[in-house]
């Protein structure tokens, strides 16, 4: 989106720190209504710290963040109204039947739904056949569902998402895509964190790359890939010490070199003069290059082009 005109949420120029360590560092987003939006950075880039912020479950230093015009710091009871939370790591009562759940959880924000108003809620979720069984005997997919049908209980109209699929197998993964699918349907404006390249790519509007506290790129995912050029990326099995990962980083076609436990990134110009530079320097080592690939940028490579290195695992 352009400015902040059509904004539901607004970060201005918002400080955190923890002593020496800057959390966030000047973040200025502007959400749009309806909008699915995607923070893309490693573990400890700020994503969940931003998240939290928005939440009003910690504060910051500086700056300003609003959500449909209500301020997070003045009118916290407002905002938090308008806002469905699903935690990165949620701690859930496995003692209650998923029902139960609903309705507790309703409770806590003064809405008291009926039981068949809560199986509607789970039905949505693909969770109805679940509904009077124990969380604690839920699939972990089906407690991240569950999570999520908790935070559309008072039908809020911004849903924060943190890191929705860590942990899950790839099918328990795309059951949640689905359901993100579904809430953008419904006209939700959605934030979501995470350190996976094709959910970003698949289920965002727009995406900003964090990285140590700041939005390094902002745009649609088909706008950051673009901006990459004719880049290729190379990757290659080959350990090469430092002396040597100096000498393609000089390389006239290379563009950035990334090297982590003898797996090498390389973004380029020209992948065939890459092949070729490794396999000399391989021969100098006495090891040629293994497993090698050549494929298009995706938002890993905009990620690795903007701070060199791979965005890696999250916790």
């Amino acid at each position: 989106m352009s400015g902040n005109s059509a904004a539901i949420i607004s970060i201005e120029n918002v400080h955190k720190s923890y002593g020496s360590l800057k959390a966030l560092d000047g973040v200025t987003l502007h959400i749009g209504n309806g909008e699915c939006f995607g923070l893309l950075g490693p573990n400890g880039a700020g994503k969940t710290t931003l998240l939290s912020c928005i939440e009003g479950l910690i504060s910051f230093q500086e700056g300003r963040i609003t959500v449909s015009g209500y301020d997070v710091a003045r009118q916290p009871r407002k905002v938090k109204s308008l806002l469905g939370v699903q935690l990165q790591d949620e701690t859930l009562f496995t003692d209650l039947k998923a029902v139960e759940a609903v309705q507790f959880y309703g409770a806590l924000y003064n809405t008291f739904p009926t039981r068949a108003e809560a199986l509607a809620l789970l039905e949505r979720f693909d969770l109805a056949e679940k509904s009077n069984a124990r969380i604690g005997t839920l699939s972990g997919g089906q407690q991240k569902r569950l999570t999520l049908a908790l935070a559309m209980v008072h039908q809020p109209s911004v849903i924060l998402l943190d890191e929705p699929t860590t942990g899950l197998d790839p099918q328990a993964r795309h059951h949640i895509w689905d359901s993100v699918r579904r809430l953008r349907s419904e006209g939700k404006t959605i934030i979501l964190t995470t350190h996976y390249i094709e959910e970003a790519e698949v289920l965002c509007d727009r995406v900003g790359i964090i990285d140590q506290g700041k939005i390094l790129a902002l745009g649609t995912p088909r706008e950051l890939i673009e901006r990459m050029g004719n880049l290729s990326t190379v990757r290659a099995s080959l350990y090469l010490p430092a002396e040597k990962l100096q000498q393609l980083q000089t390389a006239e076609f290379v563009h950035t070199v990334s090297g982590d436990d003898g797996l090498l990134t390389v973004q380029t110009s020209d992948p065939q003069r890459v092949l070729a530079l490794l396999e000399e320097i391989g021969q100098e080592l006495g090891s040629r290059p293994q497993n090698v690939s050549i494929r298009q940028p995706n938002l890993e490579d905009v990620f690795l082009s903007l701070t060199g290195r791979s965005i890696g695992p999250a916790d």
